[in-house]
């Protein structure tokens, strides 16, 4: 059980190795598998958590009458449960103490990018418990983040998150 926890845990790290080589630095790394770390995992873009032919209603629920067994109805993508996957966002802090984030919603933008009212629907919502606090210094930045992604619904205030990622590692998006 520990050593497939650290394995697991050596695999995350080997993916933000992967990312950084991806962004210009010049070190890969290999396992005894002799694959890349990031070969292993699914690097996704917000329009992949969106099925093929789903469109959100013209009417969405009010809060208080949505569980989270309406989420499931079409508007998940279910080939991502139990996927390896890394995926850059903004994060929204929803439990912290002081600087450190351990659960978070990772969203594609954050609202005062956008002008008007923003709404993101449950595919567009990502809960995100971290392998251990992050310490955000920079709380407009995007960031990577990299876990196993699961399609079991949370709710929040700010609306249902159809994806959850757990034992997330992030690390710093670079444009």
């Amino acid at each position: 059980m520990l050593l497939s926890s650290f394995r697991r845990a050596f695999d995350r790290l080997s993916l933000l190795l992967s990312i950084a080589v991806f962004a210009g630095a010049s070190v890969v790394l290999a396992d005894d598998t002799g694959q890349v770390p990031h070969e292993r995992y699914r690097v996704l873009e917000w329009k992949d958590l969106v099925p093929v032919g789903w469109e959100a209603p013209l009417v969405s629920k009010a809060y208080d009458q949505i569980s989270t067994t309406d989420i499931l109805k079409g508007a998940l993508v279910p080939d991502l449960d139990e996927q390896l996957v890394a995926i850059p966002g903004y994060m929204k802090p929803v439990v912290f103490e002081g600087n450190e984030v351990s659960e978070f919603l990772l969203v594609p933008y954050l609202p005062h990018q956008v002008t008007g009212h923003t709404h993101l629907d449950p595919n567009q919502l990502i809960y995100v418990y971290t392998l251990k606090p992050v310490l955000v210094e920079q709380p407009f930045a995007p960031i990577w983040v990299v876990g196993a992604m699961s399609l079991k619904p949370v709710m929040t205030d700010e609306g249902p998150a159809g994806y959850r990622i757990v034992q997330a590692l992030t690390t710093e998006y670079k444009y």
